[in-house]
């Protein structure tokens, strides 16, 4: 989480348990939903670098702050940006969704991937500080001063929620507009940490997703738009 490694580690407490029970009742009653089973696990494991960044911070560990900061920053930056549509089209049955979620996903690969790379690999081009007991992320980008950070944030914004409510099935589609919501909340109120605090209520919101997908098969289809 964003405030202390205590939260980070006590919520990652919860989200590996329900991930590891998500994709257990996902492999046995629907595994073509397999590809959102695995939220909660990622969420968790993406707090848990959380925590160890805390902690490096507070201990001075330079070590573990480069290798946390690198770890939250692959999933944050890059692996939702592509993961989320490509959940979505693993799932979608209309033609015409399946190939604009395909295409928001390789979009979403080639933009995190630039973003990414970048700031793992070169010195500096990522730092990490506390600001109003939440981490802020910061980054170097290649196009800095070119393209707009507002208009990558609403790239992002587009690309993540906007294949949940594209999806037939209204369960992810009520999950796109949880989400939407707490992003919604975080710029208002936390725009200063704006990143660490969105993947932490995106985290608590995979969760629903564990219940959800929790559910018989013939639950989730029953649940789909016709």
């Amino acid at each position: 989480m964003c405030f202390s490694a205590t939260a980070s580690f006590t919520l990652a407490a919860v989200l590996v348990p329900a991930g590891v029970y998500t994709i257990t009742e996902v492999r046995r009653t629907n595994p073509a939903w397999w590809a959102f089973a695995v939220f909660p696990l990622v969420f968790g494991i993406q707090q848990v670098l959380e925590g160890i960044l805390w902690l490096g911070l507070a201990g001075g560990n330079e070590t573990s702050v480069c290798l946390a900061s690198r770890g939250f920053l692959f999933f944050s930056h890059f692996f939702w940006l592509a993961w989320v549509p490509f959940a979505v089209w693993t799932i979608e049955t209309d033609p015409a969704r399946r190939r604009l979620v395909l295409f928001m996903a390789v979009v979403g690969f080639f933009a995190g991937l630039s973003v990414f790379l970048p700031a793992a690999l070169i010195e500096g081009w990522l730092r990490v500080e506390v600001v109003q007991r939440s981490l802020e992320y910061k980054t170097t980008l290649i196009y800095e001063g070119i393209i707009d950070r507002s208009l990558l944030r609403t790239v992002y914004a587009v690309i993540v929620i906007g294949s949940l409510l594209l999806s037939s099935h209204r369960l992810i589609q009520v999950f796109g507009g949880l989400v939407a919501a707490s992003l919604v909340l975080t710029y208002v109120f936390y725009a200063y940490a704006f990143i660490s605090v969105w993947c932490f209520f995106a985290a608590i919101l995979s969760v629903y997703l564990a219940v959800i997908l929790g559910r018989e098969t013939s639950d989730l289809h029953a649940c789909a738009r016709d």
